[in-house]
């Protein structure tokens, strides 16, 4: 094909993947953020509407006893289709974090816990986030958490407030839906109210029960708005910061505040839909207000654990139903789950109103630090119930002192913290490459100059391990597939540019590309849009551009 017939039908032919680069040009050029606690952060978190179609970006956590099989979040959840009998999940895109899957059953999801962490983002522009939520019935156990990268300070927490509201859920898509258990509903926050534009955060979805719709649905986590773009929601797309309250953190002492209950339950925080006060005893009980029905959570004001590291109490109710009705120790600031208790051994089938002695070794807790106990009752059916009262901290010699029976079993292999790993780590500063060069590669004007040595320093902070996989052949992560592309084709064409892709013997990524080399003009410079778009859209970066909200019906 002669030079001239190319020329005359390539943008013809390209013109699907041309036209999404033209409208890239009209996106705002990223503003420079604030001083950041970390490298290599991005502003839009990679696969934030799980476009890749699996999880590519993110990483699960398995929460009950650490066994396989029980993470909540499987990448096969990531799909394409309906839920139940053909309900719609009303996403974005082609794909979305579902309830079900082939390989994974209502029943299956259902029972499993965990934790799904995205890559860390800066926060810039104006602040906001948006992202779309279904599931989450009970928002005390199913719910996102935005969190600061240095110390894992949870700033935001969001629950789906329109669970199963069909009304609301035929308003935003614009016709009839007659079930919105996991339909997905959009939420915006300005992350600007909590933080500061620069902070380097990172999103946390949590499902920390079982059964009883302790489950999430999700898709579109857009973490970058333009100044320009700012979203102006209506007050129904508004997410609500429901972060935990936590008493007496200024005064926390060796001592749980009132843990006697003896003429009311100061100190303690409740769920509005179970917790309450009860004369006999005197007792907290979760099936106060709703009877069986009633769940929620008691959450204790703050201590510390110094001499007193023990904790004894009188635990009644539907205790055997263990992955519901158990007890959480928690850090102030962070809100992590560090410890988490069941019944005892010799309890496990129990089902009564009687109260039992319980001893929980806390131990291992750090003294220096403030905790609080969150009593927790996530069952809603038969014996969904637990009472506690005379919660006390007590010393070893009290512990020893009393049988080993009475001792409840710690759950093994809670998550306590939330690092990125090295694929996270390699998708991440990929996403980062990716934002840093679009301007200048939409400009086309080949100065790098302002960008390159940045990038070279933080692409050297990656540990070997990230740095491996940045550059082996077999990763077919698609931002890191993207980033490689735009960088061998810009150190290919501009070949005064440092190589500073290595891999942990410092190896020079070489990869292979049919396109460096070319001398740039028109041929070359229609190939240069081709390769950014194509690359820019492959990581998600549409959703930066400030969408429009489906019209109401």
């Amino acid at each position: 094909m002669s030079r001239k017939t190319l020329m005359k039908w390539l943008p013809i032919i390209l013109s699907p993947i041309i036209l999404p680069f033209i409208v890239l040009n009209v996106m705002t050029v990223y503003d420079k953020p604030a001083e950041t606690e970390a490298s290599y952060a991005p502003y839009q978190i990679p696969n934030g509407g799980f476009e890749s179609g699996n999880l590519d970006g993110w990483r699960a956590y398995r929460l009950w006893k650490d066994e396989s099989g029980m993470a909540a979040f499987d990448s096969s959840l990531v799909h394409d289709g309906t839920y139940f009998s053909n309900y719609l999940y009303n996403r974005d895109g082609n794909y979305q974090l579902g309830i079900t899957s082939g390989s994974v059953t209502w029943d299956q999801s259902s029972e499993r816990m965990g934790y799904l962490r995205s890559t860390d983002f800066v926060l810039g522009g104006s602040g906001w986030m948006s992202f779309k939520l279904g599931g989450g019935k009970y928002p005390e156990f199913a719910y996102v958490s935005i969190r600061k990268t240095s110390d894992n300070t949870e700033i935001a927490r969001f629950g789906n407030r329109f669970f199963n509201d069909t009304g609301r859920a035929s308003t935003v898509y614009g016709s009839g839906i007659s079930n919105a258990e996991a339909f997905l509903f959009p939420y915006y926050f300005d992350l600007s109210t909590v933080t500061t534009l620069g902070t380097n955060l990172y999103i946390l979805l949590c499902d920390t029960a079982a059964y009883d719709w302790s489950i999430l649905s999700a898709d579109s986590f857009v973490t970058y708005y333009s100044e320009a773009n700012e979203p102006i929601p209506s007050a129904d797309e508004l997410a609500l910061n429901i972060i935990p309250t936590i008493y007496g953190i200024d005064t926390a002492a060796n001592t749980i505040v009132n843990g006697y209950f003896s003429s009311d339950y100061s100190g303690w925080t409740i769920s509005n839909t179970g917790w309450g006060r009860s004369t006999d005893g005197p007792s907290m009980r979760s099936d106060s207000q709703l009877g069986d029905g009633g769940m929620g959570i008691l959450r204790s004001s703050a201590f510390v654990a110094t001499d007193k590291k023990y904790l004894r109490f009188s635990w009644g109710g539907g205790l055997k139903y263990d992955k519901q009705i158990f007890i959480s120790i928690k850090e102030t600031i962070s809100n992590i789950e560090v410890l988490r208790f069941v019944r005892r051994d010799d309890l496990s089938g129990k089902e009564n109103n009687n109260f039992d002695n319980h001893m929980l070794d806390l131990s291992s807790l750090d003294s220096g630090k403030k905790y609080y106990l969150e009593f927790a009752d996530s069952r809603t059916g038969g014996w969904g119930v637990s009472y506690a009262k005379e919660i006390r901290l007590v010393l070893e010699s009290e512990w020893n002192s009393v049988t080993s029976g009475d001792r409840g079993v710690s759950i093994s292999g809670v998550p306590t913290s939330f690092d990125l790993n090295y694929t996270q780590e390699s998708v991440s500063f990929a996403q980062y490459f990716l934002e840093q060069t679009a301007p200048i590669c939409t400009a086309m004007t080949g100065d790098f100059s302002s960008v390159w040595g940045t990038m070279a320093t933080e692409y050297d902070t990656l540990s070997n391990e990230a740095k491996d996989y940045f550059t082996a052949s077999v990763t077919t992560e698609s931002t890191v597939v993207a980033a490689r592309e735009r960088y061998l084709f810009i150190v290919g064409k501009y070949t005064s540019l440092d190589k500073f892709v290595v891999n942990s013997s410092d190896v020079v990524y070489q990869g292979a590309s049919d396109i460096i080399g070319y001398d740039v003009g028109e041929t070359s410079r229609i190939i240069l849009i081709i390769v950014v778009g194509v690359m820019v859209l492959s990581t998600g970066a549409f959703f930066l551009i400030s969408r429009r909200r489906k019209e109401t019906a």
